[in-house]
């Protein structure tokens, strides 16, 4: 089953106890059925390990914690026919009031939307796969509490708030979506035009970048055809992560673009931090993410022509928590010490769900950071990108230290944006583990506290990651604290936006965000002094009745993104599931 955040073809993170594990590592036996009648036929097994390893490997392991809980043993608690129903549809389920469903849904705070893509036999493959891997290991299932939590239980986070802000939204545009995609893979990063043409491009994470003009996408540049090692699974962000325009694109014709690929054998920049450990394998195979420089022969074409070099190829040990963000600040002076310097968001890669949290959180880690570097640049070792000689660990007396990393301490920095209101913001949202989604003001060398600290909570990930404590002042004082957090009550994980600076007065400097699972749209006051750090409800009308984006893209999964226009300051909302772009046409206070 898929990631609870991916929420895959499969749309399985079998929350109520079906989340999948491992991959087949022994012999087939002799036998022909397992408990309960499930199959030892090694085609089957086969199939099985297949689906596993394309859709759930990512998120799920089968004897601990990570997104969701540990599956061994759960083939040996429920029957086949309850595994299917709560396949089928877990919130039916969890809406029953079962016990151990409800006391799942409170820890992992997820519900599995209701599925029909698996045929049976491909329920029987995954269920007999499990059943083989918990027979092999001698696994039992997982124990979770069902004691229900104290109603005066206090709340480690301020909840949302109410506002009387409204935007209205128009369809802008609707991109294809690619054949034989996951509901999780679609829209995913938009860029305004370089040459101030009134176009924008809009990505795929099936590998596709789109240009949009007139209310019409055509294909701009399909990478697949150039990256025969190009994968979008298995993995929840995996295939075409970003993509950026170098500031002087009109001239250059210099695009960039980071994707993911499973080529082990390929030399990664940071091999030699995993020389001294063994990975061990859960059934989600170690990726590679790539930048790519681009050049188009002819920077006022529509389509792309011309060639790619790589830049770097970082190793990241599962395929969660990659690099889904590349960025250049939007400035155009050459003189500024950010002018051509590409930023690239590296998540932790899924380090605490292996329960080794030392590959992460460190300035010689390139987990779970910000990378500046210059794609143009020589001064790298590799020689194929350089390092800024004002980064913060350029010139560091830790000779281990990464000179490419601007910051340090994050889970999944999934989206960057900065503010040029009051000098120069930059911000970057955090998806996080257990309970906190983070909105956070970047400084230089900054470490902004995963895996000690989520938000201004503490947590233990070596004990229990999907438990946060109240923090003490001495707990959070190394760190850089968040700017704005929301909990699990109000979301499941941020999709980061940007300061609105357009035409509508009521937006302007809000910066305006929401949460991928259930589309709401929030948005935080960013004045001169930063003088509020609430988070704050977006509310939607259409037709003149309050709507939500679920409503509109008729699903119970939004998959949101948020897109801006720094060209014509236009803002828009993206849902992956429909694909479709909604503009922003109206805002004001009711």
């Amino acid at each position: 089953m898929p990631c609870p955040k991916s929420v895959s073809l499969l749309r399985a993170s079998l929350v109520a106890g079906l989340l999948l594990t491992a991959a087949l590592t022994a012999q087939e036996p002799a036998a022909t059925s397992g408990a309960a009648g499930y199959s030892r036929d090694p085609a089957t097994l086969q199939q099985g390990q297949a689906l596993f390893n394309q859709y759930c490997a990512s998120c799920h392991v089968i004897d601990r914690d990570a997104i969701g809980p540990p599956l061994g043993g759960v083939t040996r608690l429920l029957s086949q026919e309850e595994l299917r129903r709560q396949i089928r549809n877990s919130a039916a389920i969890i809406e029953s009031g079962n016990p151990r469903a409800n006391a799942l849904f409170r820890r992992y705070k997820v519900v599995m939307p209701p599925f029909d893509v698996l045929k049976d036999d491909q329920v029987t493959a995954i269920l007999s796969y499990l059943d083989r891997e918990t027979e092999q290991s001698n696994l039992t299932p997982f124990a979770v509490s069902l004691e229900l939590p104290s109603a005066h239980a206090p709340r480690l986070i301020p909840p949302v708030e109410k506002s009387g802000l409204v935007i209205e939204l128009e369809d802008f545009v609707q991109v294809p979506l690619a054949p034989n995609r996951r509901p999780d893979k679609g829209l995913a990063t938009l860029r305004s035009s370089r040459r101030n043409d009134g176009a924008f491009f809009i990505s795929d994470q099936m590998g596709l970048i789109y240009r949009v003009k007139d209310r019409q996408p055509r294909v701009f540049l399909d990478v697949r055809s150039q990256l025969p090692d190009f994968v979008f699974e298995p993995g929840i962000g995996t295939g075409l992560g970003s993509f950026a325009f170098h500031p002087d694109f009109v001239n250059n014709g210099l695009l960039y673009t980071t994707h993911a690929e499973l080529t082990p054998e390929k030399k990664a920049i940071n091999d030699d931090w995993y020389e001294k450990v063994t990975i061990p394998f859960k059934g989600t195979p170690t990726l590679h993410w790539v930048i790519s420089e681009w050049r188009i022969a002819d920077p006022a074409a529509d389509t792309f022509t011309g060639t790619r070099r790589e830049v770097l190829r970082l190793k990241t040990p599962t395929t969660a928590h990659g690099s889904q963000d590349l960025a250049f600040a939007p400035v155009t002076d050459p003189t500024d010490p950010d002018y051509g310097l590409l930023f690239m968001g590296v998540g932790d890669g899924g380090t605490v769900n292996l329960k080794m949290p030392e590959l992460a959180h460190s300035p010689r880690s390139l987990l779970g950071t910000l990378l500046r570097i210059d794609p143009r640049g020589t001064n790298a070792p590799a020689g194929t990108y350089g390092i800024p000689r004002d980064n913060p660990f350029a010139h560091s007396a830790d000779p281990l230290a990464r000179p490419e990393i601007w910051a340090y301490g994050f889970r999944n920095p999934h989206r960057m944006s900065w503010d040029l209101s009051h000098g120069k913001r930059l911000i970057v949202a955090d998806i996080g583990e257990s309970n906190v989604e983070e909105v956070n003001l970047i400084e230089k060398g900054g470490d902004y506290g995963w895996n000690k600290i989520e938000g201004p909570t503490k947590v233990d990930v070596m004990r229990d990651a999907k438990v946060n404590f109240a923090a003490q002042p001495a707990d959070l004082s190394p760190y850089k604290m968040p700017h704005g957090v929301f909990d699990h009550t109000d979301g499941r994980a941020i999709s980061g936006g940007f300061v609105y600076n357009g035409p509508l007065e009521a937006l302007q400097h809000k910066y305006v965000f929401g949460d991928i699972v259930s589309g709401r749209l929030f948005f935080m006051n960013f004045d001169e002094k930063l003088s509020d750090a609430k988070v704050y409800e977006l509310n939607i009308v259409r037709d003149g009745f309050a709507t939500s984006i679920g409503a509109l893209s008729k699903t119970k999964r939004a998959h949101l993104r948020i897109g801006y226009d720094e060209v014509t300051r236009d803002l828009y909302i993206m849902t992956k599931e429909d694909g479709r772009v909604r503009r922003v046409t109206k805002a004001y206070n009711r």
